[in-house]
């Protein structure tokens, strides 16, 4: 992993919510985020995401995997989206179908990004959430 472009993002006083199901997943994710000073937060499932974004207020972005136990990524986000209407959702799934990206941006989230992870494409596409 290219160390000196991860260090161009500082992110110190915001907070992700990683809505991953898969424990290297999400392992992977707060890997990469851990060097940008972001406060993370891992849950398992799109129930205790929207759970999490009804209790805490500092939430600052959401990454939330489509394929969750329980309820869906797409019914989290729909979920959120009622009462969080500017907080940046990124969708991420292993299934890159148009459909599913679609899908995704219908349930509220505000962009998509495919699995595997690659670095480069979800940090800029944070940076770009978070401004």
């Amino acid at each position: 992993m290219a160390e000196s472009f991860i260090q161009d993002y500082n992110w110190k006083g915001k907070k992700v919510l990683i809505v991953e199901d898969d424990a290297a997943g999400a392992l992977l994710l707060s890997e990469i985020l851990h060097k940008t000073n972001i406060v993370i937060q891992v849950v398992g499932s799109g129930a205790e995401a929207v759970e999490i974004c009804n209790k805490d207020p500092e939430i600052s972005i959401l990454i939330l995997d489509m394929q969750t136990p329980g309820i869906s990524g797409y019914e989290a986000a729909t979920h959120i989206r009622k009462t969080h209407k500017e907080l940046p959702i990124i969708a991420q799934s292993a299934f890159v179908l148009q459909e599913e990206k679609k899908h995704a941006i219908e349930a509220g989230c505000n962009t998509f990004i495919s699995k595997p992870i690659n670095t480069f494409k979800l940090l800029s596409t944070m940076q770009e959430l978070l401004k």
